[in-house]
């Protein structure tokens, strides 16, 4: 059920018509010409707006009975396929959790500080003479606090010759513009998320002391896998996807949404208190690692690295998805193969206690400690003052 790294060349390569959404016209999406959308003498004037109200309800009505069927046929057609297809993962398929489940998991590990959340936030202030980047991460049970760290990276500009200040000041601006194009700015905006998603794997797995561990986002992020362009950070990441995605095994990654069509259909059709665990990790990886740029040298140090964790973790990690309730949309999760179902029911147990929203209130905890801590105003404002005093 994966999207291999064949179906995504395929897909990228496959025509498509002028307009089109994934291979649609513009016409079969809307069910109009483009050329009778821009002509403006087919709009209405805003005294008639209110005339369009009839027949927003009927698109309304519409598209939810065209849901309603796409839900349907997904459940009888394509749920039974999860399990059933060659080289599902352990325990594939669509499960149901009862209430009095959640409930005491939520007693029994959630607020008894037997999961441990951690969530990061990374803000950029660039002034003339130099860009400063914080990293922060906040480490959480509903016990309280259990840990922040902090950092800050001072990227000092290039020094830039000219005859005159306006020479030296375009100058500057140039390089800036080149560095920005080409991403090569010394902290590129993906090295800076990279250093964020090394952090938290760094303390999900060295300093959580939980026995489950939850995280936001990605537990195997592109930036860490292919190194945002320095052999280091791979070489520094793959020893904590060893301790804690091969050897802790008892976590859970929760995104805030995903691109993953897959996931995210198989979610739209599930019932409140249903999750279902999709396909393993094994295509994403092979993906990454095959199609991402590494060089020669100490690269090819932080590849072999690389590609022995694929070898040892094919098969082991897997995606999911969950569903709380008929108020929220679904989430998209990862675990551990073994640990799979466990590791939904916990970020399932999480996400009830926000039934409107439907997502873990444990890693908006953190993640509301981290920014508390570490407010995007303590570097603006002592920066600001600084230049200030010497003028600049």
């Amino acid at each position: 059920m994966a999207n291999s790294a064949v179906d995504q060349d395929e897909a990228k390569s496959a025509p498509r018509e002028a307009g089109s959404a994934a291979g649609r016209s513009y016409e079969d999406a809307t069910g109009e010409r483009i050329e009778d959308t821009l002509d403006i003498d087919n709009w209405d004037p805003a005294h008639r707006m209110a005339e369009q109200f009839d027949r927003l309800q009927r698109e309304i009505i519409a598209a939810q009975v065209r849901e309603m069927e796409a839900r349907r046929d997904i459940r009888e057609q394509a749920f039974p396929l999860i399990a059933r297809r060659e080289g599902a993962p352990r325990d594939a398929g669509v499960h149901e959790v009862e209430l009095g489940e959640l409930r005491t998991v939520q007693q029994h590990l959630l607020f008894s500080g037997h999961v441990q959340a951690v969530d990061g936030a990374s803000v950029v202030h660039q002034t003339l003479p130099m860009t400063i980047f914080q990293t922060s991460i906040a480490l959480a049970t509903y016990l309280g606090d259990h840990g922040t760290w902090g950092h800050r990276v001072f990227q000092k500009d290039v020094k830039v010759s000219g005859r005159t200040a306006l020479d030296r000041t375009l100058a500057l601006l140039a390089q800036r513009k080149a560095a920005e194009d080409a991403e090569e700015a010394g902290v590129s905006d993906m090295l800076r998320r990279g250093l964020m998603a090394n952090a938290e794997l760094a303390v999900m797995a060295r300093k959580a002391e939980a026995p489950w561990r939850m995280g936001h986002g990605h537990p195997l992020p592109k930036e860490l896998l292919t190194g945002a362009g320095m052999p280091e950070l791979i070489e520094l990441s793959v020893p904590l996807f060893r301790e804690l995605l091969l050897d802790h095994k008892r976590f859970v990654y929760v995104p805030h949404g995903s691109n993953d069509r897959l996931l995210r259909t198989i979610g739209d059709a599930l019932l409140p208190l249903e999750y279902a665990i999709v396909d393993d990790l094994n295509s994403y990886m092979h993906g990454v690692i095959t199609q991402g740029h590494y060089g020669t040298g100490r690269f090819q140090k932080a590849l072999r690295m690389l590609e022995g964790f694929q070898a040892d973790a094919s098969g082991k990690l897997v995606a999911g998805v969950f569903r709380v309730s008929p108020h929220s949309s679904s989430q998209v999760f990862y675990a551990h193969a073994e640990h799979a179902s466990e590791a939904a029911i916990v970020a399932m147990a999480d996400a009830v206690l926000v039934e409107a929203r439907g997502y873990p209130m444990l890693l908006d905890l953190a993640g509301g400690i981290c920014r508390e801590m570490f407010p995007s105003d303590a570097i603006f404002k002592p920066a600001a003052a600084v230049m200030t005093q010497y003028g600049a």
